[in-house]
C-alpha cells in the first residue's frame, strides 16, 4: 500500500512518487446506501432491540475484497475509517451502531437522535470509528428506536427521484 500522509513532516518537500502515494490512499473508498424507489418509504422501525439496516446498493467501491452481500459489508484486514448515518421519523429516542457481525460485537454506538412521536419531523443518528481487522470480516448498520413507527419509521419517502435511507462509508487507511 502506498505511503500514508502521516508519514510525513510538515515541511517536507515530497517527491512525485511520495505524492502520487499519498494521493492513493484517498481512492481506497467504498460507500454503501438503502436505496428505493420514489414514494417506497423506509418501512416499519419497531422498538425494543437494534435492527439491521437496509443496505442494497454500491455508489462506489475502490477497496480490493470489499464487497456487499446481504446488508452486510466484508472487509480485509487493513485500519479503516467507518462512518454510518440512518434517519427515523417519529421514533422518539434513536441510536444506529456499526456492528462487527462475524466476531458479533458491537463495533461503536452512534450518537442519539431524538424526533418525537407526535412531530412530524425526521432526525438522524451517525456513528464514526476507526477500526483495525486483521483477517476478513463483516459490518452491518444497526438501529434501534424507543417507539414503533409503522410504514415510515425508518424513513419517510420522496415522490421525485429516489429515496436514499441507510448511508455506510468506508475509507481505508492502512
Amino acid at each position: 500500500m502506498a505511503a500514508n500522509w502521516t508519514d510525513f513532516v510538515s515541511g517536507d518537500v515530497l517527491t512525485a512518487a511520495q505524492l502520487n502515494g499519498v494521493l492513493d490512499n484517498f481512492q481506497d473508498i467504498a460507500i454503501f446506501n438503502e436505496t428505493q424507489a420514489g414514494s417506497t418509504a423506509g418501512g416499519t422501525f419497531t422498538s425494543g432491540s437494534f435492527v439491521t439496516r437496509v443496505l442494497n446498493t454500491t455508489v462506489i467501491n475502490n477497496i480490493a475484497s470489499c464487497s456487499l452481500a446481504t446488508n452486510a459489508v466484508s472487509l480485509p484486514a487493513g485500519t479503516y475509517y467507518m462512518r454510518a448515518i440512518a434517519p427515523a421519523f417519529q421514533a422518539n429516542e434513536h441510536q444506529v451502531k456499526i456492528y462487527n457481525s462475524t466476531d458479533s460485537a458491537d463495533v461503536v454506538l452512534g450518537g442519539q437522535g431524538y424526533g418525537a412521536s407526535t412531530v412530524e419531523a425526521t432526525t438522524f443518528s451517525e456513528a464514526i470509528a476507526v477500526v483495525t481487522i486483521t483477517g476478513t470480516k463483516s459490518f452491518v448498520v444497526q438501529h434501534r428506536c424507543a417507539a414503533t413507527k409503522a410504514t415510515n419509521g425508518l424513513g419517510t419517502a420522496i415522490t421525485w427521484g429516489n429515496n436514499i435511507f441507510t448511508r455506510f462509508e468506508i475509507r481505508r487507511i492502512q
